[in-house]
């Protein structure tokens, strides 16, 4: 092979290496079988086809699902990562993560590439630095934009969470929020009473603190009967509240 087709081959390596998952993919991982049935059962709402491409994971990733909960979007996740991938499935450490521990490992012991991190509240994250493609952050923003005494600021326990993702993000590395959307204007301590967040809030909360806001999918979830100044879990809104999808970017 000459240098000039050994380089063209090279740069056609990089770019299958690096390609963003296709639509198949996507779909042989919201339909893969190990997935809990609790977590099926949520993808009309959820949307997770339209989710996963806007975020654009690739073969071989690392995601950090923050608050993964129940794991909805580790188990997806595992999928569109594959083999050469991790996620990282965060939990709040305590006596709640405790009582599901053996139930979660049981539950994502048959991906195989989905590792449980459980951890204390303002603890740093135990991951290297740029160790990490991108970061998940569903509907936890209500609770980062807001806290007691922090008045119309952006708290700063949440900067220095942020400060975190920032360190262990690759160069270039995303994070992707998902949030209730609040009415544009309504203030911290208002819209955190409603569990949910205005978007142009967390576009200069998370701009504020060294990201760069990358493009938002208004289209996934809009529901024009939403006001957006309610508690959608009040209101029959669960699982039906316009939320904003926003991803940003590591500033280099």
């Amino acid at each position: 092979m000459n240098t000039i087709n050994s380089a063209i081959f090279s740069a056609i390596l990089v770019v299958s290496m690096t390609a963003t998952a296709d639509a198949a993919t996507i779909s042989e991982a919201i339909a893969d079988p190990n997935r809990a049935g609790a977590n099926s059962e949520r993808d009309a709402a959820r949307k997770p086809d339209q989710v996963l491409t806007f975020i654009g994971l690739s073969d071989g990733d690392v995601v950090l699902d923050y608050g993964a909960g129940g794991g909805y979007w580790s188990e997806l996740f595992s999928g569109v990562v594959g083999d050469n991938g991790t996620v990282y499935a965060h939990q709040n450490a305590g006596e709640r993560f405790e009582s599901q521990q053996a139930a979660l490992t049981e539950q994502f012991a048959p991906f195989g590439n989905i590792e449980l991190l459980p951890l204390a509240r303002g603890a740093a994250l135990p991951l290297g630095d740029a160790s990490v493609d991108s970061i998940m952050v569903s509907y936890l923003f209500h609770h980062m934009h807001y806290a007691d005494g922090s008045g119309e600021a952006f708290p700063d326990s949440s900067k220095a969470l942020f400060a975190e993702f920032r360190r262990v993000l690759k160069p270039g590395g995303t994070v992707i929020i998902i949030e209730h959307a609040a009415a544009d204007g309504s203030g911290r301590v208002e819209s955190g009473g409603w569990h949910r967040t205005p978007p142009e809030m967390a576009k200069a909360d998370v701009t504020s603190v060294g990201f760069e806001f990358v493009a938002d999918a208004p289209e996934i979830f809009h529901n024009p009967d939403d006001d957006l100044r309610n508690v959608w879990f009040e209101t029959g809104l669960q699982g039906k509240t316009t939320t904003f999808v926003h991803k940003y970017r590591k500033a280099e």
